[in-house]
């Protein structure tokens, strides 16, 4: 499946003066697995296309997974140290490793933007709730309680059991030396590259109208969606949507354990962004490349409006299927739609 007709300028017909007019009035001919808007708007041109993908695959994935496998291994190699003082087997530490990368990124990402919002931080970059995609607290309680025991019981258990298969695939021994930047490199790339597209697949047939309602709806339960809710879904969309296309990249192809965890970490702060309720368009961390301000409006606007937008902009790109966002302007339309509305 190839995209609409792509712009060669911000002149085409799905800027925001045009959404306005309407010229591309949102009317979808096919909600769920393909919605569409008559007539077409024109996607982003070939450039940005692979702009994104050498932003989010290779520097984002890539050279930030090198870096933080340098600057995270006297920790690990610390960590590793001791636990072989205290006889903790090496299933233990893994189980361990993984489920504290989990919640540190969880803890220290989600309570970060609720601080945001709590003292009213970095407002400018606040995408606009309307009074009823504000989650009531029985479902935020919901929601904690589910995230607890995911963290603390099923997580754990999970990375236990998942040790062996790690290691008959061939994951290296938790005492290796690290691997090569090349090898490092490659092992990032590869991570990304098989999220981004498990997630997009899966994700976008969990939106078929036979199956949404059974699977993904739970986690449309928060329109306005939340960090801490990057997570909260049907235990099997979790497995199927969420864990495979994760590890799987980091699982079937090889690597050493402190890498599997820098991809983990990487992934978990991408989607935390990306359901945070912020977009950090223009901040000079996002500018550098260090923010993901493209993930969050994509995904916010797939929250919010239910409607394309399954996985990142290259792969909604690649097969069609970011028409509505396109028809507000993409992402500085719809950027600029929820500043306007705050």
């Amino acid at each position: 499946m190839c995209p609409p007709q792509t712009r060669s300028s911000g002149k085409s017909g799905n800027s925001p003066t045009a959404a306005k007019s309407g010229k591309h009035n949102a009317t979808s001919t096919s909600l769920g697995f393909s919605p569409r808007v008559v007539p077409r708007p024109a996607y982003p041109p070939f450039s940005e296309f692979l702009i994104s993908i050498v932003k989010e695959v290779f520097w984002q994935g890539g050279v930030h997974g090198i870096m933080c496998a340098y600057i995270f291994f006297p920790l690990y190699a610390a960590a590793r140290s001791k636990a072989v003082e205290l006889e903790i087997s090496d299933q233990v530490f893994f189980a361990l490793a993984t489920s504290a990368t989990h919640s540190v990124l969880y803890i220290l990402c989600n309570f970060t933007f609720q601080l945001f919002d709590d003292y009213n931080w970095f407002q400018d970059y606040k995408l606009e709730r309307k009074p009823y995609q504000k989650a009531k607290p029985a479902l935020v309680k919901k929601m904690a309680v589910e995230a607890f025991i995911g963290q603390a019981v099923t997580g754990p258990i999970a990375a236990y059991f998942l040790y062996p298969l790690f290691l008959h695939f061939g994951m290296l021994s938790l005492d290796a030396p690290l691997p090569s930047a090349v090898d490092m490199f490659k092992t990032f790339v590869i991570g990304h590259v098989f999220n981004d597209v498990g997630f997009y697949w899966t994700h976008r047939i969990a939106h078929m109208k036979s199956i949404y309602k059974y699977v993904h709806k739970q986690h449309h339960e928060f329109a306005g969606t939340i960090g801490f809710a990057a997570e909260y879904a049907n235990p099997l969309e979790v497995i199927i949507s969420n864990q495979i296309p994760t590890v799987g990249g980091v699982l079937f192809f090889a690597t050493h354990p402190l890498c599997v965890w820098v991809w983990i970490g990487l992934r978990l702060q991408q989607t935390y962004e990306a359901h945070s309720g912020y977009c950090f368009e223009g901040h000079i961390l996002n500018t550098l490349w260090f923010l993901h301000a493209d993930s969050a409006a994509h995904h916010d606007h797939h929250h919010t409006a239910n409607q394309g937008n399954f996985g990142g902009l290259y792969t909604d790109w690649l097969f069609g299927t970011m028409d509505h966002y396109q028809a507000l302007g993409g992402r500085q339309g719809y950027i600029d739609q929820k500043v306007k509305q705050k």
